[in-house]
This record gives C-alpha cells, sequence and structure tokens, in this order.
C-alpha cells in the first residue's frame, strides 16, 4: 500500500507499506529519500489537530481505527534536531548544505472540494526535476517570498502564481481554459529555469564525476509512482465522464417524462370537459323522456283514472263488509254483557234485602223493646244483657250501612225508598 507524508512542503509517496510498518521504517525511509541526517518526528494531523506518532505505532493501523476519517488525516515529517553522529568536527569538514525552503503546510482537505480538485495537477509534482528541490534552495526563494503575507497554500508550484480551480463568476470556459495554459507554460518555463539554477548549485555544492545508481532507481520508482497516480486520475475522469453522461441521460428522461406528463393532463382536461358536456345531454335526454311519459299519460287517462277508481271502490266495500261484521260482533257482546250484568244487580239486591232484614232481626234480639197494644203493654220477662260496643261490633253479622251502601250505591237508594 501507499502513504503521502508532506516533507518540507513537497507531498512524498511511500510505497509498500503494510499493516506491520512501523513509523520507524517510514521515517527512515523519507530521510534516506531526502538525503539528510538528523533527528525526525512524524506528525499525524487531522483537522485542527496534531498528533506525534511513536516509534513503534502503525500509521496503516491507526488509519483503519479512525473509519471513514480516515481519508482527511496528513501525514508530515517534521525535523526536530540534528543527529547525534553529527559532532562539531564533522561539521566542519563539509560543507553546510543550504537548507530546503520552508513551504507553509497545507490546509486539511475539506469535505465539500470536488474529487476533481483532489486529483487536479497543475504540472509534474514529484518529476525529475523535483528532486534537486529536495537538496538545495533556488536562487530565486528570496526573502520575500519567506516574509509574503499571503503565501501560495499549493506545494505543486511554490514559484509560480497561485492557481484557483474554479473559474471566476462571469468568464466562459475558453477563457479560463486559456488562462491555464497560459499558466502551465509559465510554470513549465520557471521550473526549468529553476532547474538550470538548482543543477548549477547542485555541482557546485556536491561535485560528483558520475551519477548514483540509487538516484537513478528512486527517481524510476517515482516515476513508476506518477504514471500509476496518471491512470488513476484517468480512470477518475473516465468514471466520472460515465456519470455525467448518464446525469445528462437522466436529465433527458426528465423532460421527455414532463413533456408527456403535460400532454397527459391536456388529454385529461379534454376528457373532462367531454364528460361534462355528456352529463349535460344525459339530463336533458331525461327530462325528454319524462316530458313524453307524462304526454303518454294525459292521452290514456280516463281509463286509467276509471280504473284506480274501481280498485279503490272495491277496497273501500271489503273493509265496509268487515266493519260491519266487526260491529255486529260487537252489539251482540254487548247484549249479552247487559245481560249478564242486570242479573248481577238482580242478585245483589237480593243479597242486600237479605242482608237488612238479618241485620234488624239481630238489632231487636240484642237490644229488645216494649210496645203497647191497646191497653196492654208487653215487656219482655227477662232481657238479655245490654251487649257492649265492643261485643257488637265484634260480631260477625253486624254490618252497618255504610258498609253496604259502600258495595252497591243503588242499594241504599232502593232501602231509602223502601
Amino acid at each position: 500500500m501507499e502513504l503521502k507524508v508532506w516533507v518540507d512542503g513537497v507531498v512524498r509517496v511511500v510505497c509498500g507499506l503494510s499493516e506491520e510498518t512501523s513509523c520507524q521504517d517510514v521515517v527512515i525511509a523519507l530521510a534516506q529519500a531526502i538525503g539528510q541526517t538528523g533527528r525526525y518526528v512524524l506528525i499525524q494531523r487531522l483537522r485542527d489537530t496534531e498528533r506525534q506518532l511513536l516509534a513503534t505505532e502503525k500509521p496503516l493501523e491507526s488509519l483503519a481505527k479512525l473509519g471513514q476519517h480516515g481519508s482527511e488525516v496528513q501525514f508530515f515529517l517534521r525535523r526536530t534536531g540534528p543527529s547525534s553522529s553529527d559532532g562539531p568536527g564533522s561539521k566542519q569538514d563539509r560543507p553546510t548544505p543550504v537548507p530546503l525552503p520552508k513551504h507553509p503546510e497545507p490546509e486539511p482537505l475539506k469535505r465539500s472540494q470536488p474529487k476533481k480538485a483532489l486529483t487536479f495537477n497543475l504540472g509534474p509534482s514529484t518529476s525529475p526535476r523535483t528532486k534537486a528541490k529536495q537538496f538545495k534552495r533556488s536562487p530565486q526563494d528570496s526573502p520575500e517570498q519567506r516574509t509574503s503575507p499571503s503565501p501560495s497554500p499549493n506545494p505543486l508550484s511554490p514559484h509560480g502564481p497561485p492557481f484557483s480551480p474554479s473559474p471566476p463568476i462571469g468568464q466562459s470556459k475558453e477563457d479560463v481554459f486559456r488562462k491555464v495554459l497560459q499558466q502551465q507554460e509559465r510554470l513549465r518555463a520557471i521550473e526549468a529555469q529553476l532547474e538550470a539554477l538548482e543543477k548549477d548549485t547542485w555541482e557546485r555544492s556536491y561535485p560528483s564525476p558520475c551519477p548514483s545508481p540509487v538516484s537513478e532507481a528512486r527517481l524510476q520508482e517515482e516515476m513508476d509512482a506518477l504514471e500509476q497516480a496518471m491512470r488513476r486520475n484517468q480512470a477518475e475522469l473516465a468514471h466520472e465522464q460515465h456519470w455525467e453522461n448518464e446525469l445528462q441521460a437522466e436529465v433527458e428522461r426528465e423532460r421527455a417524462m414532463s413533456r408527456k406528463l403535460g400532454d397527459l393532463h391536456s388529454k385529461l382536461d379534454d376528457c373532462g370537459r367531454q364528460l361534462h358536456e355528456f352529463s349535460i345531454r344525459s339530463a336533458q335526454l331525461e327530462q325528454e323522456i319524462q316530458l313524453e311519459r307524462q304526454a303518454e299519460g294525459k292521452s290514456n287517462g280516463p281509463e286509467d283514472t276509471l280504473e284506480a277508481v274501481k280498485v279503490q271502490l272495491q277496497s273501500q266495500e271489503r273493509q265496509g263488509a268487515e266493519l260491519e261484521q266487526q260491529l255486529s260482533d260487537t252489539v251482540e257482546a254487548l247484549g249479552k254483557a247487559e245481560s249478564l250484568l242486570q242479573d248481577r244487580q238482580e242478585v245483589m239486591e237480593e243479597l242486600n234485602k237479605e242482608l237488612r232484614q238479618c241485620n234488624l232481626q239481630q238489632f231487636i234480639q240484642q237490644t229488645g223493646y216494649g210496645y203497647k197494644n191497646g191497653s196492654r203493654s208487653v215487656t219482655p220477662v227477662e232481657s238479655p244483657p245490654r251487649p257492649t260496643a265492643k261485643q257488637f261490633l265484634g260480631h260477625p253479622r253486624n254490618l252497618q250501612n255504610p258498609l253496604v251502601s259502600s258495595l252497591n250505591p243503588e242499594v241504599l237508594t232502593s232501602r231509602e225508598s223502601s
């Protein structure tokens, strides 16, 4: 696997990493690549937070732990001081190398930037010409660049003018493309001049009769890495072009569907108007049919009316016969009830008479009295003792007149008349 590390503002790609590769191995490989000795640490930056990795930590393992935030992580190689083997005598024997230009560290990539911005390349960033930048600083690296208030955040071309991937508003694509080409030409010219100056500086500082085979192999590895990156970029561009074509096709299909939908709406409105007209026509036809039926009914009116009257008369006759039958039954039942009532009244009168006689006899027997018949007076020899009111009222046959009158009011009137 690969790991991108920022070294003095330049992106370095470390290839051949595995899950067991430690930070110490990465630092040693980068130090050998830049050809400088000293003490280095590997810094991991995630957004606004930085963390110094230990020598035994594994970069790929830490990226796997971060999960989806692993794409936002950046690694930086930072020099903390000279190596312990560098003594004062050795520093005097060999010439002091010119320090590398300090480029501002790029800001963390944001999620809102499109994918093309991550792979946008104005020129070769790690081409063979950039190898000389690792060892010497160009004479054009004047203090004005270091003290500039707004340094260029693009690590690819620190000496060229800053390039903005997004075209300004109001310019056409041709103008933007023309400006991009002009800037690329300027960058190529500046890089050629910078390469010549750095080559001259390198030959003055480190004269060598023959090129090192290690550097050639390293350059070949970087060329292979660049070719792989270029192939990946081309694949990504082809993939994006494919999806852009798909999007355009979807937009065209959506427009066609919207046109069809408009046609369907217009047809639906026409059908609604036709349906309304048909409903009005059907209502008119129903009215005409009713009028025709009424006209036919008036033409056949007397016969139908006579037939209806006959039917009604027959029903009334049947009802009258039924009522007469019910009336005769009611009269017969009423006669029977009157005769039964009269018999009951006679029985009640007889019973009342007998009851009055019994009461009178009982009263005479209990009270006793004397009467005179001519000159002779009849007095009872022995009269029973006069009963008390309690005995008189307690006798079962001692019934009073209010009790008899309450049973039948006619008995009281017949008694008074007698």
